[in-house]
């Protein structure tokens, strides 16, 4: 039996998003491949659900003192490694975040995006300086690099060429959402845009609305714009506009989010940068036509079963929102595109992926 360690602190955030969701689905994913694996986790107090009925999965006994925040960093970079080393681990793995670069035992790590080095002034000045001393560690370090698209991929050998002989591409997994979700009051199926995602500068909501005001002003009838995701204070500041028909939820939970997937008229996520971009493939599994950005990971994830757009142009994304609301035809289209290409992209497939990372690092140990 091979014996993985899992970084598993971001399991612990009351919060779960991005990262957290990756790290837990994936975990899932793994546990049910018919494999000679152990999975021992780091970080945690106790095993969350549903990892308890799996007799594979084993908690280490090593809590970490945060979720996230420097206090976490520091853990990983002191008490992580002495941890790691009292245990006969094949490889340990961070899905998140950064690996203990002190660890002796080989290291797999998932790296998202390096958009806090190629792009620092979305972050706080402390949140980009920890990654720009860690991450050329991690990459350093690590056996394996994973990452969640060709765009990651290319743009993390760009900043570090010594990593590209060692970086994997493995797809995130879309998850199917469980019962028709939880409604949210005052909001009308099918009457309103959808846009998920933190307020990370990144995520371009000041376009958006900008966008959305453009709309509003060309139609007789404008269905509203719903904003779900939380404020995060490791961004740098985002105002947005005000705008009437905007409504910003902030976090919500699954159940809502599940609900908001289902009835929006669209998912509009103007990105101008994403490692992945989960809600895309989310929007389109459940046949929410989706409205993206023409570039980078975004067209990659959505193919040809999106509308793109120039993220930077109101306009012409005010164009496309317009066009996917007003015609019930291009949407029901756009909506079936949508979940033939959601189809391709699984949990299962990425435990698999991940697995054969596991196998090469033992192998050539």
């Amino acid at each position: 039996m091979n014996k993985i360690g899992i970084n598993a602190r971001v399991l612990t955030k009351p919060n779960p998003t991005g990262v957290s969701r990756y790290t837990h689905k994936l975990l899932e994913a793994l546990v049910q491949q018919e494999d000679d694996f152990e999975y021992v986790l780091f970080g945690v107090e106790s095993i969350p659900e549903p990892f308890t009925e799996f007799p594979t999965v084993t908690n280490a006994g090593v809590p970490t003192p945060a979720h996230s925040g420097h206090r976490a960093h520091i853990w990983e970079q002191t008490t992580l490694p002495k941890a790691i080393d009292r245990h006969d681990l094949d490889v340990f793995h961070t899905p998140a975040g950064q690996p203990p670069v002190i660890a002796r035992t080989p290291l797999v790590t998932t790296i998202h995006d390096i958009s806090p080095i190629s792009h620092p002034e979305w972050f706080s000045r402390a949140y980009a300086t920890v990654y720009r001393i860690l991450t050329p560690l991690a990459v350093r370090t690590s056996d394996r690099l994973l990452t969640v698209s060709k765009f990651a991929q290319e743009e993390i050998t760009n900043y570090y060429p010594r990593s590209a002989g060692k970086t994997l591409v493995t797809y995130n997994g879309v998850t199917p959402p469980n019962g028709s979700g939880k409604i949210i009051d005052d909001l009308s199926e099918d009457r309103f845009i959808l846009s998920v995602g933190a307020t990370n500068p990144r995520k371009n909501l000041k376009s958006l609305v900008r966008s959305y005001r453009h709309y509003r002003e060309n139609v007789s009838n404008p269905v509203d714009l719903v904003l779900a995701g939380p404020d995060r204070d490791v961004f740098a500041s985002n105002d947005l506009p005000d705008v009437s028909g905007v409504h910003a939820l902030g976090f919500v939970s699954d159940p809502e989010l599940t609900w908001l997937y289902r009835n929006a008229a669209t998912l509009a996520y103007p990105s101008l940068y994403e490692g992945f971009g989960l809600p895309i493939v989310e929007a389109m599994h459940v046949g929410t036509p989706v409205i993206t950005s023409d570039r980078g990971a975004m067209a990659e994830i959505a193919g040809d079963a999106a509308l793109l757009a120039d993220p930077n142009d109101p306009e012409e994304i005010a164009k496309c929102i317009e066009r996917v609301v007003n015609s019930d035809t291009f949407s029901t289209e756009l909506a079936r595109q949508g979940r033939s290409r959601a189809a391709e992209f699984t949990w299962e497939r990425t435990a698999r992926d991940t697995i054969a990372a596991y196998r090469e690092v033992i192998e050539n140990v």
